[in-house]
């Protein structure tokens, strides 16, 4: 599940595995441009380009879409940068669980923007985490986390975004594995260093 192209990697990631991926979610079309044409993400692009099956719900909790993946018996779901936040019920239907690729190290800078504001505020490095999803925002507990990345004068948004999506694919890479078959440790986080973005 992702929508932006901060998320190919990770997909590219569980291709590279030879897990089976009974489909990809990503965020329904949006209109772009002067003419307002409808336009895929760039996950769902990449996604119809290794044909694989795309959904792109409106409403992932909607009580069609949920009968939709149980219906895929799915054993785990991997989520990076999707865009929509999942109902308890959604979180419950893999069998090893939901888990979400973020772009900071947890607790730190739980939330929607963690690139921009690690970069806005003067950090001097960044990195990865993959934590097992819960119902409230990135407080899960964390399965893998990755090494620091220098985060240089000049990066913007996207540069450091770019970097960390590649580092991220890695994680996924030696993590997955592991989570296939119950071979992982649950570290809580703490929740005293907890900081929040937007």
């Amino acid at each position: 599940m992702g929508t932006p192209e901060w998320a190919i990697p990770s997909l590219q990631a569980v291709l590279d595995s030879g897990c089976e991926v009974s489909s990809v979610i990503s965020q329904p079309d949006r209109p772009f441009g002067r003419k307002r044409e409808l336009i895929p993400s760039p996950l769902k692009q990449f996604a119809q380009e290794q044909q694989l099956i795309v959904y792109t719900p409106e409403k992932s909790g909607s009580p069609e879409f949920l009968e939709l993946i149980r219906s895929m018996v799915p054993e785990l779901i991997l989520v990076c940068a999707y865009g929509q936040i999942l109902t308890q019920s959604f979180l419950e239907i893999p069998r090893i669980g939901c888990f979400n690729l973020h772009f900071s190290f947890l607790p730190k800078l739980r939330g929607a923007s963690p690139v921009q504001k690690a970069i806005a505020s003067g950090f001097e490095n960044s990195g990865v985490s993959i934590q097992k999803m819960v119902l409230r925002l990135d407080a899960g507990h964390l399965v893998a986390v990755s090494g620091k990345e220098k985060i240089f004068p000049d990066d913007t948004t996207s540069s450091l975004g770019n970097r960390l999506a590649e580092i991220g694919g890695q994680l996924i890479r030696e993590t997955l594995p592991k989570l296939l078959v119950g071979n992982f440790t649950l570290t809580e986080q703490n929740e005293d260093e907890a900081t929040y973005c937007r």
